[in-house]
């Protein structure tokens, strides 16, 4: 008798266990559901991305010449028009750095990348 009540109690204990994890995991969709829906400030905007972009690309390319400033700038103000995607810039972005495991300075074939890339999709970067 007394292991059954044991047995019963450790049963019960385990369900309630599961009820509250329920509980509390679906307290935790709801309250990330409304997050989403009432405060869609707190999302990055692009114009966080574009600040930060343009730090970036200096630093991640190792930029060092006047020219290579300048073109970042244009890079970043066509990004912040909407004339250039974003995504677009990050995939040139990524594919340089890769490169940089052999090559000193990636800045070149970002912007070579970049230029194909954009004349691919039909924009054009003077």
């Amino acid at each position: 008798m007394a292991r059954t009540l044991m047995w019963t109690r450790s049963i019960g204990l385990l369900l309630l266990m599961a009820l509250l994890s329920l509980s509390s995991a679906a307290t935790t969709c709801a309250a990330s559901d409304a997050v989403e829906q009432e405060a869609p400030a707190l999302r990055p905007t692009v114009a966080a991305e574009v600040g930060d972009l343009k730090l970036q690309l200096e630093k991640g390319l190792r930029a060092r010449r006047p020219q290579e400033f300048e073109f970042v700038e244009m890079v970043v103000t066509m990004v912040s028009d909407d004339t250039l995607p974003l995504d677009l810039v990050k995939r040139a972005f990524l594919w340089a750095r890769k490169k940089a495991t052999t090559v000193r300075y990636p800045f070149p074939y970002f912007e070579r990348a970049l230029r194909e890339l954009a004349t691919k999709q039909g924009i054009k970067i003077p």
